[in-house]
């Protein structure tokens, strides 16, 4: 009956993503609510950028129409959403100033954080750190989360991509939880992995109905995963768990290795090159892999793969060694491949000249 629940959720989810978007771009284009190209982007014409709102109204729908009596978080992340996605819409019709995002982005982690009790207690042996009082569980739980979606958010510069990550870390999450047996937490992964699929065939596969997700869908997937990912640090720190992973903050972290180190590496970039660090530019990592030739979804691919196989490495790796050590080592790995397209670009440009 669970796994039917499961099945259930994620089918309706998808059908409920696919049925709202046509009718979305038909009101976003007679209301004129589209995104222009411009320097950064390499679409032609005008697309629509509400694709977050079918991501929204499929997800939480389902997730609440599934599961909205049994799980005592449900309320917490359906106000946590709630809240971005009015953000989020502003944000895509009006453009709002960056720190009124930033306090809604806020205001819906404390509701999931504090008022939700959805939070880090403990750092499982990085830097040699355990048990978190309770105000440091809530400031770093606030920080990580959003940390996390404005990574997504900030990933979203191609088609398909911020969406295709945000399936593939929910459903290795949604894969541990169905191992554990917490349906609760499957049905959300679930429901999100239909909404979101229900997008991209939309995004990537359609010409007459193409659609953005926009900051409204881009913080929400963002949201979602980060949900995902303190739920199975949570988890691995109870003894009672049947399937424990060893340095489970440092797992979570690989399963959102591409958005969260990217962000990471482009902060660090602009500093160095006394850039804004706030300023858009070209050195996210995807923007480098479209430099060196690759389309959209071969770019898609690649880092889903990358990301993807960096995690399972990451969970092997956690049986044979410490979470420090994890850490140190992911670290150099991502340093590393997320440098080499830089390099096989500025070869290129050398031997050009020459």
């Amino acid at each position: 009956m669970d796994n039917i629940k499961i099945a259930g959720s994620l089918i309706i989810s998808l059908i409920v993503s696919l049925l709202t978007i046509p009718s979305i771009v038909r009101v976003a284009k007679s209301k004129h609510l589209c995104e222009k190209p411009h320097d950064r982007h390499i679409h032609q014409g005008n697309i629509p950028t509400l694709g977050g709102c079918a991501i929204f109204g499929a997800f939480v729908t389902t997730m609440c129409l599934f599961e909205g009596d049994s799980a005592s978080f449900i309320p917490y992340l359906a106000a946590s959403c709630i809240i971005l996605f009015f953000t989020g819409i502003k944000d895509d019709i009006m453009i709002i100033a960056p720190l009124t995002k930033l306090a809604g982005q806020i205001t819906a982690a404390l509701v999931l954080c504090a008022a939700g009790d959805i939070r880090i207690t403990s750092m499982q042996g990085l830097f040699n750190i355990q048990e978190l009082p309770y105000a440091v569980s809530i400031a770093l739980s606030v920080l990580v989360v959003v940390a996390i979606i404005n990574a997504f958010n900030l990933i979203d510069g191609i088609d398909g991509l911020a969406g295709s990550l945000s399936i593939s870390s929910a459903a290795m999450f949604g894969l541990w939880f169905w191992y554990e047996g917490n349906t609760a937490i499957c049905i959300v992964s679930a429901s999100f992995i239909g909404a979101v699929i229900g997008f991209l065939r939309y995004n990537l596969f359609s010409q007459k109905n193409k659609i953005f997700m926009g900051d409204t869908g881009a913080q929400l997937v963002g949201l979602v995963c980060v949900f995902l990912a303190i739920k199975f640090v949570e988890a691995n720190n109870n003894i009672s768990t049947t399937y424990i992973v060893r340095g489970a903050p440092a797992v979570a972290f690989a399963i959102l290795a591409v958005p969260a180190f990217d962000v990471l590496r482009v902060m660090f970039l602009r500093i160095i090159l006394k850039r804004p660090i706030f300023h858009p530019d070209n050195i996210h990592i995807h923007y480098k892999l479209l430099e060196l030739g690759l389309s959209h979804k071969q770019s898609d691919i690649v880092l889903n793969f990358f990301n993807i196989a960096f995690a399972v490495g990451v969970y092997f790796l956690s049986k044979y060694t410490y979470i420090n050590r994890i850490g140190l080592i992911m670290l150099l790995v991502l340093m590393v491949s997320f440098h080499i397209p830089q390099i096989i670009i500025n070869r290129r440009r050398k031997h050009k000249s020459l």
